[in-house]
């Protein structure tokens, strides 16, 4: 999974404008006001490490993210602040037990391979008091509606696609996330539903990111010949815009998110 997302900068046009208008609400949901250490399991391009660092002041902020230019990209980003990133597995974390106040996570465990073993390491490595909190898209109809669009779209030019959909079957439907974090011996779990919208001045505003090679959608851009390429990019001109002029317009999004406290 990680070798979709080793183009940074790309990945940042592609979705970092989600995850900035959601990493305050999530915080804003986790109650992290406060704290010496904290970490962003996933951190990817530091969306909520900006986040982080707009808000609680002080704060020592590690990120750990598999990939490397990820990783990279953040560095070069923070260059000038107080703050590391690491190249690791969010299910065999490199810190010691009870090393951060707080540990974060956003939109990433519907990519881990094992997600009981992440939350347990989440656990490991969070003081007794401190928040585990994460975050994940819903899968369902009220999801990221940016990407059920291109997926239906897709479908309807190459019965294929839909196998190349990305389907995570954990942590992304009602109760999934609240129920490992009462798995993980978490204490006061608590989960919501967040929603959003963002907005597109244009449709190259919609339709650029995804030729950038990124995620299940970038990636299936790029495998297609020109012609079926410029099929797909009418087809969703037409579903987003019909007969209307290039003007701008918004699409919504649900997360779940869910919050616990480590027992003392």
């Amino acid at each position: 999974m990680a070798e979709m997302f080793t183009k940074a900068a790309a990945y940042e046009k592609f979705m970092g404008r989600w995850s900035m208008h959601l990493a305050p609400l999530f915080l804003d949901f986790a109650r992290v006001q406060s704290g010496t250490k904290i970490l962003d399991l996933g951190c990817g391009t530091g969306s909520l490490v900006q986040t982080l660092a707009d808000r609680v002041a002080g704060a020592q902020i590690v990120g750990i993210d598999p990939a490397q230019p990820a990783v990279d990209y953040c560095r070069k980003r923070f260059a000038d602040r107080c703050m590391t990133f690491d190249c690791g597995n969010g299910m065999d974390l490199p810190y010691m037990d009870n090393a951060f106040d707080h540990s974060l996570s956003l939109l990433v465990f519907q990519f881990i391979p094992e997600p009981v073993k992440a939350a347990r390491e989440m656990r490991r490595v969070t003081r007794p008091g401190g928040t585990v909190a994460a975050c994940t898209w819903d899968s369902g109809a009220g999801g990221l509606e940016m990407s059920a669009i291109f997926w239906q779209e897709a479908a309807k030019l190459d019965p294929a696609a839909d196998a190349r959909a990305e389907k995570p079957k954990h942590c992304n439907r009602k109760g999934q996330l609240e129920a490992l974090w009462h798995d993980t011996g978490l204490e006061g779990v608590e989960e919501i539903a967040l929603e959003l919208k963002t907005e597109f001045s244009c449709f190259d505003d919609y339709w650029l990111p995804f030729t950038g090679g990124v995620g299940p959608q970038g990636v299936y851009v790029n495998d297609l010949t020109p012609a079926h390429r410029n099929a797909l990019r009418d087809q969703l001109r037409k579903r987003l815009l019909a007969n209307r002029s290039d003007t701008p317009f918004s699409l919504g999004a649900r997360a779940w998110v869910v919050r616990g406290v480590v027992p003392g």
